[in-house]
């Protein structure tokens, strides 16, 4: 989809140790693996394999305040396909350069379906600051799992602004798609950096729930109501969740209700969209046609 740093994750292996946590791949291959020590073998490009040890190396490992950004692509019109579901609250996709905030009850889950479809096309998923996220719930979304690397940490772990300047600096470098949660806490100045970064590599920013100091250019604003349960009795059969998309890159408001998830487990439109009627082919009597051709 962009070209990436191809170093990008290695720094953000080495930055493992300093998160007081770990770099994980979610999916069971082709990801990058990490551990307290700073010390990762794991997939650097998504396509060859090596070790990244010790100190953060590579353009931009200076963090989010390094110049290295001149190295990157100018995001131009270029779109980033959005799962089926969301076609008609977002028919054009997302540019790239874009800043994505879901809000509401089902924040988290929208953020994972917006990032959907990239990732099953081939894009790389970078998440920080959601530690509660899972492979199950990824998975259900839409997203494969394979292509998605998540920044875990411990609670209670010290993560002050620059440590998390440079792990946001080397997700935007390393993946197409970057989304980070509640736990990202930096201050405006470097979230605009951040947001800068973004825009100038091509890459898509997607907050997920009320990430402090961070602008958007579109709000995804949900509210989901669970179906199944009675009074003290039944089961969660499914989700309908409405969602609602303003914002400056579209041009008036887009509203529509979604199954997230169906009972069947996946993920549609309320009311789908009517297909066109064909007109039937027109019959010629088998007289006129001797007539014509007689």
């Amino acid at each position: 989809m962009r070209v990436v740093d191809p170093e990008a994750r290695a720094r953000l292996d080495a930055l493992a140790s300093r998160l007081g946590g770990t770099v994980a791949g979610l999916g069971r291959s082709g990801a990058t693996t990490g551990t307290a020590t700073g010390t990762a073998t794991g997939t650097a490009t998504g396509t060859a394999t090596g070790t990244a040890t010790g100190t953060a190396t590579g353009n931009g490992g200076a963090g989010i305040t390094g110049a290295g950004v001149g190295g990157g692509v100018l995001a131009a019109e270029r779109v980033v396909p959005v799962h089926p579901a969301l076609e008609r609250v977002l028919p054009r996709g997302l540019v790239q350069g874009t800043t994505v905030a879901c809000a509401g009850g089902a924040a988290t889950s929208m953020a994972l379906l917006v990032a959907a479809e990239a990732s099953r096309r081939g894009a790389w998923v970078g998440v920080a600051g959601l530690p509660g996220l899972g492979v199950q719930a990824a998975g259900e979304a839409g997203v494969d799992v394979e292509r998605l690397v998540a920044v875990l940490d411990r609670p209670g772990a010290d993560r002050d602004d620059g440590t998390w300047g440079q792990v946001l600096a080397a997700l935007v470098d390393g993946f197409d798609l970057v989304v980070i949660g509640p736990g990202v806490v930096v201050r405006a100045g470097t979230a605009r950096r951040v947001q800068a970064r973004v825009q100038a590599r091509g890459a898509v920013l997607v907050l997920a729930g009320e990430v402090s100091g961070f602008g958007a250019d579109l709000q995804v604003v949900t509210e989901p109501s669970w179906e199944g349960l009675g009074q003290g009795h039944g089961h969660l059969r499914s989700r309908r969740t409405s969602v609602r998309v303003h914002g400056r890159r579209v041009p008036r408001p887009q509203h529509d209700e979604l199954w997230f998830p169906a009972s069947d487990g996946r993920i549609t439109a309320v009311h789908p969209a009517p297909v066109a009627a064909v007109p039937a082919p027109e019959v010629v009597p088998a007289a006129h046609v001797l007539e014509r051709t007689g």
